[in-house]
């Protein structure tokens, strides 16, 4: 059975580019295209606050694990944003960026903030510092093209390129400590199974479940397809989710090996095992344009976009987020997709 909407929230006029729980799942922050963050209650869907000072759409919004803290990013702001969640007033500006910010990241109790560009940079600020205005900590420059997703731990930072790469960084040398793959643009890292793995999705349509130590695939999921949409995916310690570009997301149950459900999950294995997929939502395909300006027109020249260089113009511009919601006993509750 396909899980019931809760709440529909047309707090934003036009796209919404972001949407994300905070640490207790009470609160939800929205980004759109009106160049505004909306702050909701999870349970009764009730707008709680309004985040103005963006003059471009928000692309991007991470919050503190105290929430008291908030990061955005978006459009031709090429910066990212400090707020203070409680007196909905920004706090900071963090530039340096020199074109789009697409993603971003903040620490637990919202002291490091790290913001990913088209810019191919990684950039780290420490917020407590009084050393100078920007507070820039870090420019993280390996990556050959745009960053498209971002994962922060006390430790590390783990960056995903559209030149096909995930990089993991010491997040106090700013080396590169492992770098895997290398082929088609990667769209999506999730950390998972208890922090022991990521979570690759790639435009070859291929989600791979990567060991974070040695960085081999030990497992992919597929069925779904990923062409031309930069589309997120998600994972408890057993289900792995993803949208797609025929309107479906789709579950893998990681416990089940093959086709017929016979049990072959073999967690040190480096086969590439197909997952049995074990839902399919059937949903509307959503998709948004990153780089437009209010009026429609393209808010960036080519040389102002590596991926546009790369020829990845369409790709860029379309992107389908997901969050997956499931009980204790792995039954689905939510699907947001948007």
């Amino acid at each position: 059975m396909a899980p019931q909407i809760r709440h529909r929230l047309d707090y934003h006029r036009g796209s919404v580019n972001s949407a994300i729980f905070d640490a207790s799942g009470s609160y939800i922050f929205t980004g759109g295209q009106d160049k505004t963050i909306r702050l909701v209650n999870s349970t009764t869907g009730d707008l709680i606050q309004t985040y103005l000072g963006h003059g471009w759409g928000v692309q991007g919004i991470a919050v503190s694990k105290d929430s008291n803290s908030l990061a955005s990013c978006g459009g031709t702001d090429r910066a990212v944003y400090l707020w203070d969640v409680s007196q909905a007033q920004l706090t900071r500006k963090l530039t340096g960026h020199s074109q789009h910010v697409d993603c971003v990241a903040i620490s637990d109790n919202g002291s490091i903030i790290v913001g990913g560009s088209f810019d191919k940079t990684v950039r780290v600020w420490d917020t407590r510092s009084s050393n100078s205005p920007q507070a820039l900590l870090q420019s993280l420059d390996e990556s050959k093209d745009g960053i498209s997703s971002l994962v922060l731990t006390q430790t590390e930072i783990i960056a995903s390129s559209i030149d096909g790469h995930v990089r993991t960084y010491d997040i106090r040398t700013g080396r590169v400590l492992i770098e895997s793959f290398g082929g088609q643009p990667v769209v999506c890292v999730r950390i998972v199974g208890g922090g022991k793995c990521l979570l690759v999705s790639s435009m070859d349509g291929s989600i791979q479940l990567v060991d974070r130590a040695d960085g081999k695939a030990m497992a992919a999921f597929s069925g779904h397809i990923c062409q031309s949409y930069r589309i997120q995916c998600d994972a408890n310690d057993s289900l792995v989710a993803s949208g797609s570009e025929d309107g479906l997301v789709y579950v893998w149950d990681v416990l089940r090996g093959d086709e017929s459900g016979s049990a072959k999950y073999r967690l040190g294995g480096h086969s590439g095992i197909h997952r049995h997929v074990v839902h399919e939502t059937s949903l509307p395909k959503p998709y948004r344009i990153v780089h437009q300006e209010e009026d429609g027109d393209d808010a960036e020249d080519a040389d102002d976009m590596s991926w546009v260089n790369r020829g990845h113009e369409e790709k860029a511009k379309r992107r389908i987020r997901l969050k997956l919601t499931v009980d204790d006993r792995n039954q689905i509750q939510e699907v947001e997709c948007g």
